[in-house]
């Protein structure tokens, strides 16, 4: 429902604001926030800096948004670049290029192509990670989990031949885990799949466990 009290804000070029609560934050070129945005929609084309907190229930970005704070929202789609020091929640992410996140990042539904640095952990329903470079986090939890190499990481790979892409973490849970040039402490889920390029100290499952000849582990068990 339309909040009334709340203005639009709409910025053209490169300027800055103080922040505040709006409707809708439109943004194509630079802008600096020196406090938190809360609104219904911001969009950005460009670049962004929030020195605060960042919440709505849609966020749709192309280019670069650094927050300080934390992110939370209903949607969040885009490709560029995204930083949030204090975690991201979110119903729905779906994102292209890179994601960084010091503390948590939790979703209902995540899904990103490209590069993920996650300093905690990361967790939702289903989980969909595409690898173009390296990428990490603490932990990883979810119901149904994939982190697989993208289609486009061939292309770059041709672009740049030394370029990697791989994922780091110490625990990785969920009822369904599919891997690909992972590597992990522990690997624990009902169904399990160690892709190739894998190196994996415990796997533990419930169900089912496949493992691909060109992948390591070094300790099955089965729950």
């Amino acid at each position: 429902m339309t909040d009334t009290a709340r203005g639009n804000l709409k910025i053209m070029g490169t300027t800055s604001s103080a922040g505040g609560s709006f409707q809708n934050v439109g943004i194509t070129g630079e802008c600096r926030f020196s406090g938190d945005v809360d609104c219904v929609k911001f969009g950005l084309t460009g670049n962004s800096e929030i020195d605060g907190s960042l919440k709505a229930e849609e966020i749709k970005l192309t280019g670069e948004c650094g927050v300080r704070g934390r992110i939370d929202a209903m949607s969040v789609k885009g490709r560029g670049e995204l930083t949030a020091d204090s975690g991201i929640r979110a119903e729905r992410f779906a994102f292209e290029g890179h994601v960084s996140v010091r503390d948590d990042c939790e979703a209902g539904e995540f899904r990103l192509t490209g590069v993920v640095e996650i300093g905690g952990l990361l967790s939702g329903d289903q989980l969909d990670i595409g690898l173009i470079g390296k990428s990490r986090a603490g932990d990883v939890g979810g119901g149904k989990i994939r982190i697989k190499r993208s289609k486009g990481f061939l292309l770059m790979k041709m672009v740049k031949p030394n370029q990697e892409a791989c994922f780091e973490g110490r625990t990785i849970e969920g009822d369904f885990v599919e891997l690909e040039y992972v590597a992990a402490e522990t690997v624990r889920g009902g169904s399990v799949i160690i892709g190739p390029g894998c190196e994996i100290k415990t796997v533990e499952y419930r169900e089912s466990l496949e493992i691909h000849p060109n992948a390591k582990v070094q300790r099955q068990v089965k729950l």
